[in-house]
């Protein structure tokens, strides 16, 4: 899970976190991250797409009642 202090977003924290997160995958020799996000975290959406991540919402998912999850993947 990657969660920014509200005192720190919008600094670029969030896409260092997430670029840190492909850069371990990649040199851990996989080919695809996969990752799940809250409906409401819009501006996480954007940069999730900025960074190339495409939806996958066939493999949206509820984990519990209430909570709403969206798949995104990207091809590292």
């Amino acid at each position: 899970m990657l969660v920014v202090d509200p005192g720190a977003q919008g600094r670029g924290v969030g896409e260092a976190l997430v670029r840190a997160c492909l850069a371990r995958a990649r040199q851990a020799g996989r080919r695809r991250v996969v990752i799940s996000t809250g409906t409401r975290m819009t501006a996480a959406h954007r940069l999730y797409e900025r960074l190339g991540f495409t939806r996958l919402p066939e493999r949206d998912w509820t984990p519990v009642p209430g909570v709403d999850l969206l798949v995104y993947a990207v091809d590292v």
